[in-house]
């Protein structure tokens, strides 16, 4: 089991080689917020997962997700995405899906229920590849 790590910064932030912040500032972090979480987005790394993407929904109106770095993914995890999408008054965009994301959406059926476009446009692309 790997061991989640968060590369939060600001979607705003002009330099693409700014430090990766470990927690959130309100100074340093205004606008909306971008999460790319590695490894394993399961039952056991969830539970401080979702504290992070819980303090950027309160910090953020707008909470971007790059789930390109997830190399596993469970119910569990897939629990913590639905719970992201219907936060009350937040956008929240799920970007550059892993394998095993699109793998398990397929499965699960819920491609569809979080609405993003570039996971639409990937999901034939799966089905394709069994």
């Amino acid at each position: 089991m790997s061991v989640p790590t968060m590369d939060l910064r600001a979607l705003d932030t002009p330099a693409p080689d700014a430090p990766a912040l470990d927690t959130f500032s309100p100074d340093i972090l205004t606008g909306p917020a971008r999460l790319a979480p590695e490894g394993e987005l399961g039952i056991y790394t969830v539970a401080a997962l979702r504290e992070a993407w819980l303090q950027a929904l309160a910090r953020h109106d707008t909470l971007e997700i790059d789930l390109g770095r997830i190399d596993e993914i469970d119910t569990a995890g897939l629990q913590l995405m639905l719970m992201a999408k219907r936060s009350a008054g937040r956008s929240v965009r799920f970007v550059n899906h892993s394998a095993a994301v699109l793998r398990l959406l397929d499965l699960a059926r819920l491609g569809g229920a979080l609405g993003d476009p570039l996971l639409e446009d990937a999901a034939p692309a799966t089905q394709e590849a069994r």
